[in-house]
């Protein structure tokens, strides 16, 4: 395998919604793949204190985070800061819904005065390279992050977790790069 010219770092947020200008990140999640290889070299997970007292119910029957395990987690600007040491920015952003976790990490850079464009601008959406491999292969009825990860052999999740949804997302990466 050729190798990419930096290591990728998947990324992915639990919110309080889907409404990217109200919604709040309350768990980040991050693995890091090797350039060469994309294998996991590195991981992270952490929650985010937020005030959860107007999450939609929707939200927390994706996710189960409640105020009270966010009541003991690190605010928001330490959870970045702790993220920006680990992996730096010189790394590939990637995530299955790039829209929803890209506005969400710009959230938490703004919140300590850094900016998303630090990380090189080249953003991977695995989900749109997931999807097209499955139109190539007579499956474009698959849109649902569920049905994907089945079509890709992988097992199905109960309750969303940021870093079982990197892991998740990075084994459908490889599975389409490989492929």
């Amino acid at each position: 395998m050729n190798g990419l010219s930096k290591d990728i770092l998947l990324i992915d947020f639990e919110t309080t919604g889907l409404d990217l200008g109200e919604a709040l990140p309350i768990q980040l999640g991050a693995v890091l793949l090797d350039k060469e290889s994309l294998k996991e070299k590195d991981s992270f997970l952490s929650y985010i204190k937020q005030d959860v007292s107007n999450m939609p119910k929707e939200s927390f029957d994706v996710h189960g985070i409640t105020q009270d395990i966010l009541n003991s987690a690190p605010v928001q600007e330490d959870v970045i800061e702790i993220f920006l040491n680990k992996f730096g920015t010189e790394i590939y952003l990637a995530s299955w819904n790039e829209m929803l976790d890209h506005t969400m990490l710009s959230k938490m850079l703004n919140s300590v005065g850094k900016d998303i464009y630090e990380h090189d601008y080249h953003y991977l959406d695995v989900w749109s390279l997931a999807y097209m491999h499955m139109v190539k292969k007579g499956r474009g009825d698959i849109i649902r992050s569920e049905a994907t990860f089945e079509y890709f052999g992988l097992k199905a999740r109960g309750r969303h977790d940021a870093l079982e949804d990197c892991r998740h997302t990075a084994e459908v990466l490889r599975r389409v790069y490989n492929s």
